[in-house]
Formats: C-alpha cells, sequence, structure tokens
C-alpha cells in the first residue's frame, strides 16, 4: 500500500489516511480501549470516594479515621490509572502491528491484534521503570528546591526572599535544560513501540533499535513527526475555538445582580455546549491518535528501508529500494521483495529492477518461476516435417 522509499510528507499522510480508511472501525475500538478503562476503574473509584465523603459529611462525621469508603475509593483510582496507561500502551502497539499489517494488504482484528501482541507489556517493563524513574527524579528536585525555598522563606528577611528567587531561578533553569532534552529523547526513541511490537524486540532493544534508527537522521525525523502532530492539534484547537465562540456569548449575558436561581439556570443552559466540545474533543482523539501511531509506523518502515537497504534510483541496472537485500541489510517484511503485482501477491513494497519481464533479466528468477514445458520443434528448413514412408516390398 505504501509508496517506494524515501517516502515524504505526502506519501506518510496518505499512507496514514488509507490504512484509517480501510480499517476505521478497527482503530477506533483499539482507541477506545484507554477510555473505557478510565471511565470504568477511575470513575468508579471517584464515585465511591465522593460517595463515602458525602455520607460522612451528611452524619456530622468528626472522627479521626479516615471512612473506609473513602480508602476504597481512591485505591481504585490508583489501580485505575496505572491499568489505563498499561492498556494506553497496549492499545499503541495493536495500532502499530495494524498499520504494519494493513499496508501489506492485510485485514487484522482485534483478536488476531491482542494475540500477535502478546508479552509486549511484559517486554516494555524496563522502558516504564526507566520511565518513571525519571520522572520521579525531576519531581524529586523540584520538590527539595521548592521546600527549601519554603523552609528559608519561613524565617524572612533578605535571605528568606534571596532563597526562594533563587529556587524560581533553579526550576526555571531546569525547565530551559528539561525541555529540549525532552525533545530530543524522545525523538530518538520514537520508533520504540513499533521496534518492540512488530520485531518482537526487549524494550532495551527497542530503544537501542529507535536510537540506531535515527542516527544522522534527527532533524527529518522530528520535522515530518512535528508537522504530523501540529495537523492534529489544529483540528483539536479547531473544535476548541468553536467551543469557546458558542459559550462567551452566553457567559457574557451573566446578570452580576442575579439571583441564585437564575444563576444556576443560566449555567444549567451551558451544560449541553460543554457536553458537546467535550464529546467533539473524543471524537478528535479517537481519529488523531490512530493517525499518530500509523504515520509514526510508517516513518519507522520507511526509516528501515532508507537505511538497511540499497538506495539506488527506479530504472537503474541495480535493484532499488526494497527489491532484495544488500550485503549490510537485515532480511525482513520491510520491503525485501518486490510490490504487489511484481511478483507473489501481497509482497514487498519497492520497485521492480530494470528489465523486468525481459528473459534472464530482473525478477522473477528463473528457478522460482519455471517455464511452461516446451513442445518439440521440428528439424529446421522442413516444415511439416515429411512423411516417413514405408520401404518398398521386394518382388
Amino acid at each position: 500500500m505504501l509508496r517506494p522509499s524515501p517516502l515524504d510528507i505526502s506519501g506518510l499522510f496518505a499512507g496514514s489516511f488509507q490504512a484509517l480508511k480501510q480499517r476505521f472501525g478497527l482503530f477506533l475500538l483499539i482507541a477506545l480501549l484507554p477510555f473505557i478503562a478510565s471511565a470504568v476503574l477511575v470513575g468508579a473509584g471517584v464515585a465511591i470516594a465522593l460517595s463515602a465523603g458525602l455520607v460522612a459529611y451528611a452524619s456530622n462525621f468528626r472522627g479521626a479515621a479516615v471512612p473506609a469508603g473513602i480508602l476504597v475509593g481512591a485505591a481504585l483510582m490508583v489501580v485505575g490509572v496505572i491499568a489505563t496507561v498499561l492498556i494506553q500502551l497496549k492499545s499503541q502497539a495493536m495500532m502499530a502491528v495494524a498499520a504494519y499489517e494493513i499496508a501489506q494488504g492485510g485485514r487484522p482484528d482485534v483478536r488476531g491484534l491482542f494475540q500477535r501482541t502478546r508479552g509486549f507489556l511484559v517486554r516494555m517493563v524496563p522502558v516504564i521503570l526507566i520511565a518513571v524513574a525519571v520522572v520521579v527524579a525531576i519531581y524529586g528536585v523540584i520538590f527539595l528546591l521548592a521546600f527549601g525555598a519554603i523552609g528559608t522563606a519561613a524565617r524572612g528577611g533578605r535571605a528568606g526572599s534571596a532563597a526562594v528567587l533563587g529556587v524560581v531561578g533553579a526550576i526555571f533553569l531546569l525547565a530551559i535544560v528539561l525541555i529540549p532534552l525532552g525533545i530530543y529523547v524522545q525523538t530518538k526513541l520514537l520508533y520504540t513501540i513499533p521496534a518492540v511490537a512488530i520485531e518482537q524486540l526487549g524494550g532495551i532493544d527497542g530503544m537501542k533499535r529507535s536510537w540506531r534508527l535515527t542516527k544522522g537522521q534527527f532533524w527529518r525525523t522530528f520535522g515530518y513527526y512535528l508537522l504530523a502532530s501540529l495537523a492534529a492539534g489544529a483540528l483539536s484547537y479547531l473544535v476548541s475555538f468553536v467551543g469557546q465562540m458558542m459559550t462567551v456569548p452566553m457567559m457574557s449575558g451573566f446578570d452580576r445582580n442575579a439571583s441564585p436561581a437564575q444563576v444556576l439556570a443560566q449555567l444549567a443552559a451551558l451544560v449541553p455546549v460543554y457536553v458537546l466540545t467535550i464529546g467533539l474533543q473524543m471524537v478528535v482523539q479517537l481519529i488523531t491518535v490512530p493517525f499518530l501511531h500509523a504515520y509514526v509506523t510508517y516513518m519507522f518502515i520507511d526509516q528501515i528501508r532508507r537505511i538497511e537497504m540499497p538506495a539506488t534510483p527506479y530504472g537503474s541496472p541495480t535493484q532499488g529500494y526494497g527489491y532484495q537485500p544488500g550485503p549490510q541489510a537485515q532480511p525482513g517484511p520491510y520491503g525485501a521483495q518486490p510490490p504487489q503485482g511484481y511478483g507473489p501477491p501481497g509482497q514487498g513494497y519497492g520497485q521492480p529492477p530494470q528489465g523486468y519481464g525481459q528473459p534472464g533479466q530482473g525478477y522473477p528468477p528463473p528457478a522460482q518461476y519455471p517455464t511452461p514445458p516446451q513442445q518439440p520443434q521440428p528439424p529446421q528448413g522442413q516444415w511439416p516435417p515429411a512423411q516417413q514412408q514405408p520401404p518398398p516390398e521386394q518382388g
């Protein structure tokens, strides 16, 4: 389905939209899985904790112990957040494999994708632990600086004011360093999930694989992904802008001298607008999230074809992208065979070499596609062959 490499922006957008067009219902169902988990688990925890708190407040609870319902609700919320993150990672892997299989002409389903990504979360455990450790370390440094400034400021005087300013400056410098560093690391590790999901690598090996693929390709990778992210963000911003344009006239009509009943009536009129805006935002997310994961998957495939396969133009005496692995190429299903319509159906993504279809040249080789049996040919110069006459009888 993909165009021959190297893919430009239009090729990546076209391939991603084509994948969504062919199996939109599949991508929609996979993208809904984290939303469903969050709504069920986190929503149930919030409901239980809020109900327990309201019951305790209504019964004039004055004890030192926290109601058990609040603890159960809080624990369920924590479990829900963790489960949502894990299910989100699983859904990202399933979308990457789905985009990869659709590009090969397949028709994956949810059950098959779930089975083919079995063990993905286990292999991603080292990556998850590294991410959690980095986040805890960053916020730990910020909290230590903030608490130190609060303790110094509590003593008052110029020393406290200087300490507060110093902490604010340190946090500002930390942000200046961490933001570009985070962008760099995220770009270098952009292909981790496709590598782990499609190539069945471990988490650390997937990070190394992504780091190698983006070596010397940082700015192109960053620019290609940035354009897709900006396109998805623009669609989300458009929906938010429409919602704001609907709510601003209604908010401007509020009367400061209105009674509480009138204020509640005006707020109730805003509820449908907010519900509509939130619903549209969810629809946008359900479209843009699969699009971005298909886009990154096709960037991953294109990057493999650029680096690990011979890069010669179509029509040259040697094979082009994706026709035949070179001496340093890794054999795999990223275009190491001719595209559909050139040889066996459903294989590869590349271009046919020069001389395709001519005897002794190009693809397919004679050993793979035997020629039909040859009819016996008559001796040269005799057509039709002379009839053999029986020898004359001897007297």
